[in-house]
């Protein structure tokens, strides 16, 4: 993978700063258009950096509220919960886990089985929605839960049923929520064929006011293939300056081969396209010392920034040993390419 390197965004700034000094004009005379420091900046890539919470909280969901600090981290079931969650106040220095946002996953839900890839998203003022993942013993297989509350910390309140099921296709996990520009609401998630030994497709769906109720008909965005180990997963949507980028992690997230990639759109249901070397995958093991990054989740604060959570294999080997969380610092998004640095 490329990356850009701190000295060449100090050196790309001094020539910048020495030309506008000098009055440099482009080729033919005509004037250069003024730089402006935020235009620098941007150029420079996003920053990976951790472990921030050195223990294990895997699949970590990310939330602003009301795009102001404290941040709020949750993560799949461990020892601090169904749904551990964490805060920090400058997005570099995190708590230990606090509690367990969701301590009633619902009575359709086989909590013991654990609660999967929580995601929260807030839907006004007072008003948060969890996404998360369980068993259901009805089902007999994995379903979508959606839980409610007015504070970030919860404890969320769940809905008696999931929200979405899909036996024949191996069950559904992984779903994150998504507000596209205008403020429509929809539902992003995967089918877990890979547990069938079938596709695991990732489909898009809208969703009603209260934050939950899907409320259209599922449209498929991408698919796997042989290139993503015959699995992608752990969807997350964000738009950016006209292009909406589909984040997923691919291959099994038990190895090494396990990753952070995206496809990119410019229609919030597609068609979508898988980005290609050399701009993806957006993060694989060994970069920034990372070990099986993947489960990421990345949101855009009110259009200013673009900031990034994911784990990583605790042990450098397998998730054996616990995935710890990393976070990614306003991620460079631009003309349908992400850019990261270490």
């Amino acid at each position: 993978m490329m990356r850009t390197t701190s000295t060449t965004f100090a050196i790309t700034a001094l020539v910048c700063l020495a030309d506008l000094a000098a009055g440099a004009a482009t080729p033919g005379n005509t004037p250069r258009a003024p730089m402006r420091l935020r235009d620098m900046l941007n150029k420079r890539a996003g920053t990976v950096a951790g472990p921030k919470i050195n223990q294990d909280f895997p699949d970590p969901g990310l939330i602003l509220p009301n795009g102001s600090p404290p941040w709020y981290a949750y993560s799949t079931s461990t020892s601090h919960g169904h749904v551990p969650y964490a805060t920090s106040q400058d997005f570099n220095t995190w708590t230990a886990p606090l509690g367990d946002a969701l301590p009633n996953a619902g009575s359709w839900a086989e909590a013991s089985q654990g609660i999967w890839a929580p995601d929260v998203r807030q839907i006004t003022s007072n008003s948060y929605v969890m996404y998360y993942t369980a068993f259901s013993t009805a089902d007999g297989t994995h379903c979508i839960g959606a839980a409610t509350s007015s504070t970030p910390k919860g404890p969320f309140t769940p809905q008696s049923a999931p929200i979405h099921c899909d036996d024949s296709g191996g069950g559904v996990i992984d779903a994150s929520g998504f507000e596209a520009p205008g403020g429509a609401l929809y539902l992003v998630w995967k089918v877990d064929g890979n547990s069938k030994g079938q596709s695991t497709p990732i489909f898009i769906a809208p969703i009603g006011a209260n934050g939950y109720t899907i409320t259209g008909t599922p449209v498929q965005l991408i698919t796997d293939s042989s290139v993503d180990g015959n699995i992608v997963e752990a969807p997350s949507m964000v738009y950016w300056d006209g292009w909406y980028y589909l984040f997923f992690s691919s291959n099994s997230y038990n190895t090494l081969y396990y990753d952070v990639s995206y496809a990119v759109s410019t229609s919030v249901t597609g068609p979508f396209t898988k980005v290609q070397a050399p701009n993806a995958p957006l993060l694989v093991s060994g970069d920034c010392g990372t070990a099986g990054p993947g489960g990421a989740t990345v949101i855009n604060v009110l259009n200013n920034y673009v900031n990034a959570v994911f784990h990583s294999d605790i042990n450098g080997e397998n998730a054996s040993g616990g995935r710890a969380m990393w976070s990614i610092t306003d991620l460079t998004l631009s003309g349908g390419v992400a850019t990261v640095n270490c």
